[in-house]
């Protein structure tokens, strides 16, 4: 096989496995977010179906998570004073963005617009309750901590860059790409406002996972630590 074939190989491998996983991502959120009884789990649920799907993408790649990043890091003490600075930066960051937004009084008015009126409330039962809180900790960590940093910053962000091999600067491609998608997954329920901060947070999450060699686990343990920070704030009203 010629490098030529096996290029043309690996982009449509990449462009099955994004069709793949995001046909699932935006399909299954979308059935479940049409019914009042269970729009709450759509993120969550699409994330693991998601992520059950890019494993078999991986398998038929023979690859493993492994490749992606999640493998033992080769120092504990790094990786959490790693993902310490990311948190602190990207809590910044996401701050930052919702205030320039909310400055130029965009988010209110597009917001308004935007949410709809059963995704406003999605938090409203965590202050003082303590088993909600518990709840939302726990999806913080497996979801947001685990699921989505595989998902946007390992399977998206490889399968983009391979896609894009041909092309200069395929890496900045790919993490565009993949912070885009990351906003849009949050724009249902935080606005522009809360897709754009999320998206910035996920653009700066991009580029230190490729700093760092491909190692998730600061990124995995600064997420769940800033989602938990962020619950924590909320059930302490």
């Amino acid at each position: 096989m010629t490098n030529t074939e096996a290029n043309s190989n690996t982009v449509r491998a990449a462009a099955r496995d994004l069709i793949f996983v995001l046909g699932t991502l935006f399909t299954v959120k979308a059935v479940l977010l049409s019914f009042d009884g269970l729009w709450t789990y759509a993120g969550p649920v699409a994330l693991i179906a998601s992520l059950g799907v890019a494993t078999l993408c991986l398998r038929a790649a023979n690859e493993n998570w492994a490749d992606i990043g999640l493998k033992r890091p080769k120092s504990l003490v790094r990786t959490l004073l790693w993902a310490l600075a990311i948190m602190v930066i990207t809590i910044v960051l996401g701050q930052l963005v919702e205030g320039l937004m909310s400055s130029s009084g965009l988010v209110e008015n597009s917001d308004a617009m935007e949410i709809d009126a059963r995704y406003r409330d999605r938090f409203s039962n965590i202050p003082g309750n303590f088993p909600v809180y518990i709840y939302w900790v726990t999806i913080a960590w497996v979801i947001g901590g685990f699921t989505e940093e595989l998902l946007f910053r390992g399977i998206l962000l490889s399968r983009f860059e391979k896609l894009f091999s041909k092309a200069p600067f395929a890496i900045g491609i790919a993490i565009i790409l993949q912070a885009i998608l990351f906003g849009q997954q949050h724009l249902y329920y935080q606005g522009i406002g809360g897709a754009l901060a999320t998206g910035s947070i996920a653009l700066v999450s991009g580029i230190f996972y490729v700093f760092l060699k491909r190692n998730i686990w600061p990124l995995t343990l600064s997420h769940g630590l800033a989602n938990t920070l962020g619950l924590t704030l909320l059930y302490l009203s």
